[in-house]
């Protein structure tokens, strides 16, 4: 597992304009998270999960200062999922073109009525886009300090680095039949 930028659309830095006047900013809204393996996932493809918990300053200051490098804020106990950024750091703003206007028609939610107006269901940012082309660049190798396999490969617990053990699990040869 490395850890590596993820760079969003066209390739720019981070997610807000100025950010070279605001160091300390940009560190927290850069992506910054830790890549694993999957083989179920098609080369040349990348997946990122939502995940509820994005970076504060308080937990990139956790990084730093914690003995055990969590990403964990030392005043509130937060751990963020994140080194830096959250997944909404990949997206721009995007809105679909129907939405923000009130002169589409569209059908009521209950029964076959079409009108026209305003329904903050049908025209009102509701989310991020889904998907977006981003850039990875990598920051350091796995492991302690960027030595060496992440622990979980290190013990054979993940896809290309089996132990005998979890082939062996994998087979089904823990059970028994009697």
């Amino acid at each position: 597992m490395h850890r590596i930028f993820v760079w969003a659309k066209k390739y720019v830095h981070p997610s807000f304009k100025g950010w070279e006047k605001r160091p300390e900013h940009y560190e927290v809204a850069r992506l910054l998270v830790r890549a694993r393996y999957y083989p179920g996932t098609p080369r040349g493809v990348t997946r990122m999960w939502h995940n509820m918990t994005g970076a504060t300053f308080s937990s990139v200051r956790g990084q730093k200062e914690n003995p055990d490098g969590l990403a964990r804020a030392a005043d509130s106990q937060y751990q963020a999922l994140y080194r830096g950024g959250s997944h909404q750091s990949c997206t721009r703003s995007w809105l679909k073109p129907t939405w923000m206007t009130e002169t589409m028609s569209f059908k009521g939610l209950m029964g076959q009525k079409i009108t026209k107006g305003f329904v903050p269901d049908v025209h009102c940012p509701t989310g991020a886009p889904r998907e977006s082309f981003v850039k990875i660049t990598k920051v350091e190798s796995g492991g302690l300090g960027g030595k060496g396999l992440w622990i979980p490969a290190q013990k054979g617990l993940r896809p290309t680095y089996e132990s005998e053990t979890l082939k062996k699990f994998i087979a089904g040869q823990f059970i028994v039949r009697a």
